[in-house]
């Protein structure tokens, strides 16, 4: 393109660039949020703990419904036991060996039921110990959810301001780019994809603000001299003389 441009036209350059820069750093810090990378962890803790209660809440039920299998036995075991111990002290049965048949059967039964209330006394310590796990896990993730919530609100807040800024600098940006000649602005739109997001550079008395190289003070004089539209011979982006 051509070497001559107007002045006003590398000033708002230089704006726009500037406008970039902020969108970018802003643009950065929206996807590198501390709190938005907190919430994920805790959201990730929040869905280990759900599942984990899932499995405490399951836990549970099959215990319960193994104590309730257990004390349906006993009360069955205990009609059983009453319903014998009857005919064995009513005096209806007077054979011998009949006699001897049922007390072996009342003594087998009573066994069976210390077996079933040894089994049951166990089951209601797994019970407890069960549910306390899940009681546990319940709270800590009432807890979490709420940290998460929080989070959240904490996040959107953050994240609300920057999109208000970046809007602001977005707008700023548009009002500089409209006045600056198509083939300067296509220029350091290739630049600035090409270095960084960094396309034009002020010469900030003798240094090149974007490469940050020292430039000769006959190279100096000269560029300020000429104006126009200059590139810095380290980094080529566009230099602009102020």
């Amino acid at each position: 393109m051509s070497q001559d441009v107007d002045s006003s036209a590398l000033r708002q350059l230089l704006n726009a660039q500037r406008e970039d820069s902020a969108i970018a750093r802003l643009t950065h810090r929206r996807r590198s949020l501390e709190e938005a990378k907190r919430l994920e962890a805790v959201l990730a803790q929040l869905e280990e703990l759900t599942a984990d209660s899932a499995i405490a809440r399951k836990k549970s039920d099959e215990i319960l419904r193994q104590q309730t299998r257990l004390e349906g036995e006993m009360e069955i075991g205990d009609a059983k036991i009453e319903r014998e111990e009857q005919r064995l002290f009513s005096g209806g049965v007077s054979n011998p060996k009949e006699l001897g048949a049922l007390q072996a059967e009342v003594e087998m039964l009573k066994r069976r039921r210390a077996a079933l209330e040894d089994d049951l006394l166990e089951v209601m310590v797994q019970r407890d110990q069960a549910n306390a796990t899940l009681e546990a896990l319940e709270s800590e993730g009432a807890q979490t959810s709420t940290q998460a919530e929080e989070l959240k609100a904490t996040v959107s807040s953050l994240t609300d301001e920057i999109d208000r800024e970046l809007s602001r600098h977005q707008t700023s940006r548009s009002e500089h780019a409209s006045v600056i000649p198509q083939p300067l602005l296509e220029l350091y739109e290739s630049l600035r994809e090409a270095k960084g997001g960094v396309g034009a550079a002020e010469l900030q008395r003798d240094t090149c603000s974007g490469c940050h190289t020292k430039l000769p003070a006959r190279e100096v004089e000269r560029l300020r001299a000429e104006g126009n539209l200059q590139r810095c011979d380290n980094c080529r982006r566009i230099l602009v003389v102020t």
